[in-house]
């Protein structure tokens, strides 16, 4: 059986010590004068600049990052003046809720354009590509660079994904951990 091919960025799945995943996030805030729109599943980084309402800053990440990943949004704050929105509009302040990088383990699509990966890039490092959103659903259109597998610095592969609609081959779903974190100091696998 194929592989969907359906980005969704990144999915928080369970802790860095096998623990589930417990919900746990922060609660951040994109600035009205960040021009690029953010999805479920989106990266971020922490932006530098204060925000009005006294929680961390971001804007979405992307591969050639210098800072560090801060972690991954799982979710906004409804719009009041839009209640159907559910992502970030290029050049509006929302407030989102961002899974941390440090220690939790995130499910990925490869995007397949480098070849498809094999169980053998385990353990290997890569970068994310950055691909549009869906507006319908909200979710990101971010995926594991296969094109950069022992180069790129972003991801460190941990495993496939067991489940019984998932296989090596295209568009496979991977078990990654952030390697290239704020939280952690950047460069780091370990």
């Amino acid at each position: 059986m194929a592989n969907a091919d359906a980005p969704f960025g990144l999915r928080p799945v369970s802790m860095l010590d096998g623990s589930p995943w417990n919900g746990q996030v922060i609660r951040c805030q994109f600035e009205a004068t960040d021009t690029t729109a953010c999805f479920i599943g989106d990266l971020v980084e922490l932006n530098g600049t204060p925000g009005t309402e006294g929680v961390p800053t971001v804007t979405q990440g992307a591969a050639a990052t210098a800072n560090g990943f801060f972690g991954v949004v799982v979710a906004f704050e409804y719009d009041p003046t839009d209640l159907e929105s559910k992502y970030r509009l290029a050049s509006t302040q929302r407030a989102c809720y961002v899974a941390p990088a440090l220690d939790c383990l995130f499910e990925i699509q490869e995007d397949s354009d480098g070849g498809a990966l094999a169980l053998t890039n385990i353990g290997q490092t890569c970068d994310v590509i950055v691909g549009a959103g869906d507006t319908t659903t909200g979710l990101s259109g971010m995926e594991l660079d296969s094109s950069n597998v022992g180069t790129g610095a972003n991801l460190h592969i941990l495993g496939l994904v067991n489940r019984p609609d998932n296989e090596v081959g295209n568009q496979a779903n991977w078990l990654v951990r952030i390697n290239e974190s704020v939280l952690r100091g950047t460069g780091s696998t370990v």
